[in-house]
């Protein structure tokens, strides 16, 4: 069956671009460390609201995907979304807490504008067996539970707004699983939602250089910023090797690896950039801020190559490109971890994992145009 593109619209791309800055807000919640070291409860909070606004992005570019044709309550629909998630990321700060409600209230508004697309949708079908009526009885679970955290707030029980906020994560993500309806996997467009995906992700990588431009000091030059600046490129560098060319994006598939790794991608790219802001901040704990790196960079390539699945029919992931994607980074954290507290020895270390895992992919990658 041939797969038809499906463009992506310039009113996408603003929503995107709301929803990064919703991201970039989060890394107030753990940017300012306290005795070099990221409070735990604010680390846990940051990991949760960012799940929750990729899950709130997902559901829209979701509909989008399968069914949006930019009808005009498309377009009043997904201006009411965009209001809700700028008022939503405004709402993140260290003092988050206080903030509960109107957080809960603005991403039950959001979830409402998706419904009620779906719900037109299955109108359209005159049917609530179909792909519509599931995500209408998905997304009904998860608006309810935030309505219980509204409530909650309302009846002064705050203590428990943070842990039902991770109950609608989980529901969200694993609610799927158990509802799964009379889905037609070919009502998703793949091409698009990979390029949905790739959009986010490269406007990710620019808040990352934006928020790292402390580091090019014009009045004492030294290579520190250099060495910063190629380590945001050899990921970026890898993540368009492994998702833009290696994959094949002309299929049907129901996409559910793609966009779970994602999220951790996001976040991974994320959590580098925080531990490079630590680095620059001064106050720093070396040993944090290395597990950090170390740790959010294993996360960020499992994710990418949890997507070798979706490989041209001549590529394939070997053992070897794993056991030498392995070895590099074991390398760099030596260097790392043996001359610790050393800023070059941290940043080249870094380097020694982003550079290398990039020329394996890249190999791979020129290879395969070898191969024709």
């Amino acid at each position: 069956m041939e797969v038809v593109k499906k463009p992506v619209q310039l009113i996408e791309l603003f929503y995107d671009l709301i929803f990064v800055y919703a991201i970039s807000q989060l890394t107030g919640l753990i940017n300012e460390p306290i005795g070099g070291i990221i409070p735990p409860y604010n680390f846990f909070a940051y990991l949760i609201i960012c799940f929750v606004i990729l899950q709130a992005w997902l559901y829209f570019t979701n509909y989008v995907n399968r069914y949006g044709q930019w009808k005009s309550y498309d377009y009043i629909l997904v201006c009411v979304n965009m209001i809700a998630a700028i008022f939503m990321a405004n709402t993140i700060s260290l003092d988050w807490a206080s903030m509960y409600f109107a957080f809960d209230i603005s991403m039950l508004i959001m979830l409402l504008t998706v419904v009620i697309l779906y719900a037109i949708q299955a109108r359209k079908e005159e049917s609530m067996s179909g792909a519509a009526g599931n995500s209408i009885s998905i997304l009904s679970v998860v608006c309810t539970i935030y309505v219980i955290a509204i409530l909650c707030h309302i009846f002064s029980f705050e203590d428990y707004v943070i842990w039902i906020n991770v109950l609608a994560v989980l529901t969200g993500a694993f609610l799927p699983f158990f509802l799964k309806g009379n889905f037609d996997k070919s009502i998703i467009n793949f091409p698009h939602l990979v390029e949905r995906f790739e959009l986010l992700t490269i406007i990710t990588f620019g808040e990352a250089v934006v928020g790292l431009t402390h580091f090019f000091d014009v009045t004492n030059f030294n290579f520190v910023p250099i060495l910063v600046f190629l380590i945001v490129i050899t990921m970026f560098g890898s993540y368009v090797v492994q998702i833009h060319r290696l994959m094949q994006h002309d299929r049907i598939e129901r996409s559910l690896r793609l966009m779970f790794s994602h999220y951790f991608i996001i976040i991974s790219i994320n959590l580098v950039t925080v531990a490079l802001e630590l680095i620059h901040s001064g106050e720093v704990n070396y040993y944090f801020v290395s597990v950090l790196m170390i740790v959010s960079l294993i996360v960020f390539y499992i994710s990418i190559l949890a997507n070798s699945q979706y490989y041209r029919k001549n590529v394939e992931l070997t053992r070897k490109d794993l056991l030498l994607m392995i070895i590099v980074t074991v390398c760099g954290t030596a260097v790392i971890f043996i001359f610790i507290s050393n800023l070059y020895a941290f940043l080249i270390g870094t380097l020694i994992i982003t550079f290398a895992n990039f020329e394996i992919l890249l190999i791979k990658y020129l290879k395969c145009l070898n191969a024709g």
